[in-house]
């Protein structure tokens, strides 16, 4: 059966760009388009960066998973859930700069701005509007790099850490 992943949120956009922006990732998804694969055997195929990416994809709901009985009793195994992608949004060539950025940035430099939300969030700033203002940044900007981030996730209008 085809699923297709819709995309209606510019921040989702992001997360996109960014599920095989390396060839780890490629790699990655390439292999769950074909098996149901547990993380060691993500680990042992494509090294310890692909669990990393595999954990990402299961936050951003990219990939499925359910319990299977293995040789070493039950494990988790993943495999991807959407067959294709549409894209349907209108975005405004200002914010259509903040998404590209945003989606070439580094992983260290997502967990810098990432590591400044989460203390603001500790110190009892949740909602993103105060969080965009805060960091003078645009809430496009600050949407795409929440969605990117490993540890934090959007609901509503707050931002909260992803245990």
């Amino acid at each position: 059966m085809n699923k297709i992943k819709v995309v209606n949120d510019v921040g989702d956009l992001v997360t996109i760009f960014t599920i095989s922006n390396d060839k780890t990732k490629s790699e990655l998804l390439k292999l769950l388009n074909q098996n149901w694969m547990t993380e060691d055997e993500v680990k042992h195929k494509l090294g310890a960066k692909a669990v990393e990416a595999l954990r990402y994809m299961e936050k951003i709901k990219f990939v499925e998973s359910q319990w299977s009985n293995t040789p070493e009793g039950p494990k988790k195994v993943f495999h991807n859930y959407y067959t294709s992608i549409q894209i349907n949004i209108l975005l405004p060539t200002e914010e259509a700069g903040d998404v590209i950025y945003v989606a070439s940035l580094e992983d260290s430099e997502i967990e810098t701005y990432c590591n400044k939300i989460t203390k603001m969030i500790d110190d009892g700033t949740q909602y993103i509007a105060e969080i965009q203002e805060k960091l003078k940044e645009s809430p496009t900007y600050v949407r795409a790099i929440i969605k990117r981030s490993k540890h934090l996730t959007i609901k509503g209008m707050k931002v909260e850490k992803v245990a």
